[in-house]
């Protein structure tokens, strides 16, 4: 049975042994990304949609506004003289930019509220919704202007991947010849065979072209996409939020584009859904609009926390209590036949469309090998042969054969992808092990050929009639497809995902260690939380992964802090010592105080 399962764990006491294993807040797959920030919307989808509203409603009014501006642009145009459509034109869209720009920047900014809540969360931090906005309203203008840069810049990359896609045509059709063309359908049969061969190696080779264009263009909108949340968590000006947003993404880029991929493939269920309700059709589409951007704003939060976390130490703070973002994960308790009990997070939404995603692209690319091969095989091997074999052979008969025969392998061929993976590699295919989760039975045991297949076989119904696997995953408390409900079978997390262990324990100086045993005597020592012996903990364990100006910038932060809590005037305090040997020593300190 499926149920939400609080983890404590991050609480335990700090005479506990954390010298084996150390684990930072927040290192989560790009899937993960998605499902916490789903979660987190739930928890408020409420509140969250009617300010989303709000946003709109704002554009709407806006939009009136800046109809009766022009309007009265227009009028003013013909007063002062002006009869030519152009000119009556530029000085109604000179009246009505302020406005429009006004609507827009407060929707981003509603937007970096919607993130703020969110991040608010995550952090532990008390802010209602009324203090944020007081604070981001006023910046209304630099969330217009970040917009405006960001449409900028992608605007410019746009047109130089055209520029540079235009090139490679005009010399492409600049290499065929007309005569070239109309000799094609002139072809004697193995010359044609030849040609139509060489025509759909071409075709395949723009595709893929096209496909590195789209990709190369998505990554670009998933480095600079952060810029109103910057605005909105930091002090910084639109050029500045637009750099910043380049350089937090700068060793995640990869992952900030899953995100990306992720968020546009869970847009295409309901929007494909919606073309199906005639007239209410824009209603549809407008309500989907409402509900995504508080879900969209929500992920743009929660990858800042993760960016900060992993590449700045944002969650190594004493003053903050940062919570654990895989704890918004749900959860499901099962008991195997040995009768032990397994707590195991789902699989989740973002890390099951990332997996799907991966697994369609490798199985498309080996359909569309088996084709191109096969067709090369039957066109310059077996169809000679053939014709040759027998003069009254019945070439169209033989096509429509090959084509049954190719189109039952490629079903084969989908389906024994999933199901062979998934039984060898106990429940993982390709996309699951980048994604890191896995297919498991309800009992928690390995699936097998016959529930992998079952899967596998309601795949396409799963997809195809009116997605109905997204929205099953969506609603259900297992987070459970069709193919999931009939075969008896979970995705879950697999164990080792998010996890950033070692086996070899701190190695302390000595100053540190004889340090802590003077420390043990303080009696400010005991004002150190056990969540703030973690944060110690985790840093020390993670220091290393960070960058060597992040590292010192936090050791410092926390030796200050620390220095705060024990007191100034303390003895061991005031030598001047190392800041890192200060957290060592009050690590160790507080171990020996509770060992004790």
């Amino acid at each position: 049975m499926a149920e939400n399962i609080p983890n404590d764990a991050g609480r335990a006491a700090y005479g506990q042994d954390f010298t084996s294993s150390h684990r930072i807040h927040s290192v989560l797959t790009a899937g993960n990304v998605v499902t916490v920030a789903i979660q987190l919307f739930r928890e408020k989808s409420d509140d969250y949609i009617t300010t989303s509203l709000q946003s709109y409603l704002w554009l709407f009014l806006t939009g009136l506004g800046a109809s009766f501006c022009a309007g009265i642009g227009s009028v003013i145009g013909q007063t002062i003289g002006l009869s030519n459509w152009t000119e009556l034109g530029i000085l109604s869209l000179l009246f009505t930019l302020p406005l429009l720009a006004f609507g827009r920047g407060r929707k981003t900014a509603i937007g970096g509220v919607l993130s703020q809540l969110v991040f608010n969360k995550l952090v532990s931090r008390s802010e209602t919704k009324e203090d944020i906005q007081t604070r981001l309203f006023p910046r209304i203008w630099t969330f217009f202007r970040g917009e405006v840069l960001f449409w900028l810049a992608l605007t410019g990359i746009y047109f130089a991947l055209a520029f540079i896609l235009g090139l490679i045509l005009r010399v492409f059709f600049s290499s065929i010849r007309d005569p070239d063309f109309f000799d094609f359908f002139t072809l004697s049969e193995q010359d044609f065979s030849s040609v139509l061969l060489t025509l759909i190696t071409v075709i395949v080779l723009f595709l893929l072209l096209y496909i590195g264009l789209f990709l190369f263009f998505s990554y670009f909108i998933a480095r600079l996409w952060l810029f109103d949340v910057v605005i909105a968590f930091e002090n910084v000006s639109a050029r500045e939020a637009i750099r910043r947003s380049w350089q937090l993404t700068q060793r995640q880029g990869w992952q900030s584009l899953s995100v990306v991929i992720i968020c546009g493939l869970l847009l295409i269920p309901p929007f494909s859904m919606s073309m199906f309700l005639s007239i209410f059709s824009v209603f549809a589409v407008l309500f989907i609009m409402i509900a995504a951007f508080p879900v969209y704003q929500a992920i743009k939060a929660v990858i800042y926390y993760d960016l900060r976390s992993r590449n700045e130490g944002l969650t190594f703070d004493l003053d903050i209590t940062a919570t654990n973002p895989q704890n918004h994960l749900r959860r499901v308790m099962l008991q195997t036949p040995e009768s032990i009990e397994l707590d195991l997070a789902l699989g989740g939404i973002g890390s099951r469309t990332l997996a799907w995603a991966i697994d369609q692209l490798l199985l498309w690319v080996g359909i569309c090998l088996f084709w191109y091969f096969g067709s090369i095989l039957y066109l310059s091997i077996l169809l000679p042969v053939l014709t040759n074999a027998s003069a009254a052979f019945d070439q169209g008969e033989l096509n429509q054969w090959i084509e049954a025969i190719a189109t039952f392998l490629t079903f084969a061929l989908s389906n024994c992808y999933f199901i062979a993976f998934e039984t060898l590699w106990q429940g993982q295919t390709p996309g699951k092990r980048i994604a890191k989760i896995r297919v498991v039975r309800d009992t928690g045991q390995p699936v097998g050929i016959k529930e992998s297949s079952i899967r596998s076989l309601l795949n396409s119904i799963d997809v195809f009639f009116f997605f109905v696997g997204v929205i099953l995953i969506t609603v259900t408390q297992s987070e459970k497809r069709l193919g999931d409900l009939v075969a008896g079978t979970l995705v879950v997390q697999d164990q080792q995902q998010g996890a950033h262990e070692t086996q070899q324990p701190f190695d302390f100086s000595p100053i540190s260690s004889q340090l802590a045993t003077e420390l043990v005597t303080n009696p400010q020592l005991k004002t150190i939380t056990p969540d703030q012996f973690l944060t110690l903990r985790d840093f020390l364990g993670y220091r290393l992964q960070l960058a060597s100006r992040m590292r010192s910038q936090v050791t410092t932060k926390l030796a200050d802090q620390i220095r705060t809590l024990l007191g100034q005037n303390n003895q061991p305090l005031a030598l001047g010592l190392d800041d890192l040997e200060l957290v060592e020593a009050t690590y160790l300190a507080c171990q020996q105080a509770n060992q004790s």
